[in-house]
């Protein structure tokens, strides 16, 4: 519902029932990590991760807050060990992409996004954040082709963000469409 505060109070409460769960444990650590408060996010995946080293979103957590906070290889590389630990998982596929594309590694990141659409046809994520590297690429004819799929397919989220971060997403990826216009 984008009520981040109370998102995180009541992740905090579950964790206070049983902080020996490794899903409680990633649950605040993504709350930390919306309020970015990158320190105890990853504190919080850091304990997760030691109570299930194979579950795959702690690890995708902890690489995204240590990105968040600039070390970007160090984070690709948590982000690595969360794909292996899920390689069907689209989402963690996109930010894997994501990731290779900010070390400019894109042919990594391409096979990245294109697994990623094969494993989940109806998510945006990796149609969106495959505009933005075909963009920087100087393709902006399939750049805005990628784009308009992903807002094609940007309500499929609805069962996991509220009307108004629906909103959000599609602002942001209105920008993009503008500056792919304007290029």
């Amino acid at each position: 519902q984008g009520d981040l505060d109370r998102a995180l109070s009541a992740a905090k409460q579950a964790t206070k029932h049983n902080p020996d769960l490794a899903h409680t444990q990633t649950i605040l650590g993504f709350s930390y990590l919306t309020k970015i408060k990158t320190g105890k996010a990853k504190k919080a995946f850091e304990k997760a991760i030691s109570l299930d080293q194979a579950a795959p979103l702690p690890h995708l957590g902890l690489g995204l807050a240590i990105i968040r906070e600039g070390h970007l290889e160090q984070g690709r590389i948590e982000i690595e060990a969360a794909t292996s630990l899920d390689p069907r998982n689209s989402l963690i596929r996109s930010y894997m992409g994501k990731a290779y594309y900010e070390e400019k590694r894109n042919d990594l990141s391409a096979e990245q996004f294109a697994l990623a659409k094969q494993l989940d046809p109806k998510d945006p994520t990796p149609w969106y954040y495959n505009a933005i590297r075909k963009h920087r690429e100087n393709d902006p004819v399939s750049a805005l082709s990628d784009l308009e799929k992903s807002k094609e397919l940007n309500d499929n989220r609805a069962v996991y963000r509220s009307q108004l971060l629906l909103d959000q997403d599609e602002a942001a990826r209105n920008i993009n469409q503008a500056r792919i216009y304007q290029d």
